[in-house]
């Protein structure tokens, strides 16, 4: 059974402020941690800041959202046979837009959850200033939707489980992930409109990694630890690359410690109208 559930408790102790004839209001919301059972959560948030972060108190989940109740409905559903939560802002009242206004920064959305529950996470963003760090999570898979955002994401310690899906897909953004590595996963996919894409693939790695990146016009930086081996394919049109010292062998580019290396990157990149660049000098700290 869905329990959609908007906690006037919260909503009054939060109380309401008036700016420029709009009504601002605070959502609190948790749900005690009663068991480390498996957790499906889809994250809906249209414009403000977004950030994300493992808890620190026994909790399965908590949000706080600010949010302008004149044109906004929070969203909070959460099934616990299913064990599937909604949480954020239902898209219907927000417009999804593609742009932020000059009020979005008034709002915000700050969710935590459980640092040992295994996490199937999806999270669709529009306008959004972001930031997630999925370190001391156990993420089973992970997919981001966003559209004009400027976002960086990351495993700053390595997830807790095996990633078996990490599907990204930005629209016109800047977007950054980080100690990729640490995410312990087999592949990723990164889809880009406009804007810069920075890969950071620093981190524990504990297998070879498959990664396909396409961006369509802007900018495509990978920073690749020297000890792992690389192997690159690359489909560019007016692009320039920068390849660190790569060596072309065939139709792909290699680094020359490829048959030597412990770990390796397969990666397939596809641009156009941008620069491609590679460093391998070391990860993120």
């Amino acid at each position: 059974m869905k329990h959609p559930v908007l906690l006037a408790a919260a909503l009054l102790a939060a109380g309401p402020s008036l700016a420029h004839g709009q009504t601002w209001r605070t959502l609190d919301v948790s749900r005690q941690l009663h068991d480390t059972n498996e957790l499906h959560v889809n994250v809906q948030y249209g414009a403000g800041r977004f950030e994300l972060r493992a808890a620190t108190d026994p909790v399965l989940y908590a949000m706080r959202l600010r949010y302008n109740e004149d044109n906004t409905t929070p969203l909070h559903e959460f099934d616990p046979e299913a064990r599937t939560l909604r949480i954020g802002v239902d898209n219907a009242s927000a417009g999804w837009r593609g742009h932020r206004s000059n009020h979005d920064d008034k709002a915000g959305m700050r969710l935590a959850l459980a640092p040992n529950v295994p996490l199937d996470l999806s999270l669709h963003l529009g306008a959004t200033e972001a930031t997630a760090d999925f370190g001391g999570l156990s993420v089973r898979s992970l997919r981001v939707q966003s559209g004009a955002a400027d976002e960086t994401l990351d495993f700053s310690t390595p997830n807790g489980g095996r990633l078996g899906t990490m599907d990204i897909d930005v629209g016109a953004a800047s977007f950054t992930l980080r100690h990729i590595a640490n995410a312990n996963a087999s592949s990723l996919t990164v889809k880009g409109g406009v804007g810069a894409v920075n890969l950071d693939f620093g981190g524990t790695w504990t297998g070879d990694m498959d990664a396909d990146v396409k961006v369509a016009l802007g900018k495509v930086a990978l920073t690749v630890p020297r000890d792992v081996g690389v192997r690159l394919a690359l489909d560019r049109f007016l692009t320039s690359f920068d390849n660190d010292g790569l060596e072309k062998r065939g139709g792909y580019y290699y680094s020359d410690n490829w048959d030597a290396a412990k770990h390796h990157l397969r990666i397939h990149v596809e641009t156009t109208l941008g620069t491609v660049s590679i460093d391998r000098s070391g990860g993120a700290p």
